[in-house]
């Protein structure tokens, strides 16, 4: 990782993930109607000395499950503002952070003409569905000291069938230690960890080659936590993110012509990291 990081490199990056807000959940008619939906992105991740420095990545929002899109459309026809922020992200949006800065295009923001100045970023902008910045000393750090499991296997069981061999580690931390352990979390939940979700549970796994290069990180968080007799409504999440080149000598610029903006257009929610979800959950309790 600090050859990577010493050499500026630049990654092609895939990313899957899911969220389920129980709090948009419902049960009609005795049947549980639940909701959810996917989450994809893809692009470049630049690193520097320090970390991810900037990022050009298109994210898009799907819903696969019948119940979930018969949910989402009675939410837009009575105007919630969470179901039209998430009807408007089933369509692409491209966003670059540069320079420690956010700028997104696409119908949510500019009705996807031009570019929209978000504000400051954190993270190179690269970590949003994903909780788990890899790229942060602390962070990794933290995982491999912690690391339930590691084993080699062949690359084909490891979702890597162009190498012999790699290696993948797991295992499972609370949000208080990812908080005490990464600033780009601490910057996605903000000033202070609520007590409520310091015991929130995440759990994932790093494969890498054998010569210790990222593959992959995946992981999968939850707000339900065992033995709470009465808690808000539970949440859940998880996110695959796979690299896929390293090039060197590849520089992420930041647009030259943008509009500056307070937020998305008609005064939606962003909605576009798991701190809205659980915070939203917060709201409809």
């Amino acid at each position: 990782m600090k050859r990577l990081m010493a050499g500026q490199f630049t990654v092609k990056v895939t990313e899957v993930g899911n969220i389920s807000p129980g709090s948009l959940s419902r049960v009609v008619n005795n049947t549980a109607k639940w909701f959810q939906y996917d989450v994809k992105r893809a692009g470049s991740i630049q690193l520097g000395s320090k970390g991810v420095v900037a990022s050009d990545l298109t994210r898009r929002v799907i819903f696969t499950r019948e119940d979930s899109t018969v949910i989402l459309k009675d939410l837009v026809s009575k105007g919630d503002p969470v179901g039209r922020s998430l009807h408007v992200q089933r369509r692409t949006h491209r966003s670059v952070a540069a320079n420690g800065k956010l700028y997104t295009t696409g119908p949510l923001y500019t009705k996807g003409h031009g570019w929209a100045l978000r504000g400051p970023v954190h993270g190179g902008g690269a970590f949003n569905d994903q909780i788990i910045n890899l790229f942060e000393p602390t962070t990794l750090q933290r995982l491999l000291a912690d690391t339930d499991s590691k084993k080699r296997w062949p690359g084909r069981m490891g979702g890597a069938p162009g190498h012999k061999y790699v290696m993948v580690y797991g295992g499972t931390l609370t949000f208080a230690d990812l908080y005490a352990a990464s600033p780009t979390f601490r910057a996605t939940i903000g000033p202070e960890l609520d007590a409520i979700l310091a015991k929130a549970t995440v759990t994932w796994w790093l494969t890498t080659g054998m010569d210790g290069r990222p593959l992959k990180i995946s992981s999968m968080w939850d707000t339900w936590i065992a033995g709470r007799p009465i808690q808000p409504k539970r949440v859940e999440g998880s996110a695959t993110t796979e690299f896929l080149s390293w090039r060197s000598g590849v520089t992420i610029k930041a647009p030259q012509k943008f509009t500056k903006v307070d937020g998305p257009a008609g005064g939606l929610p962003e909605f576009d990291d798991p701190m809205e979800v659980i915070r939203e959950r917060e709201k409809r309790e």
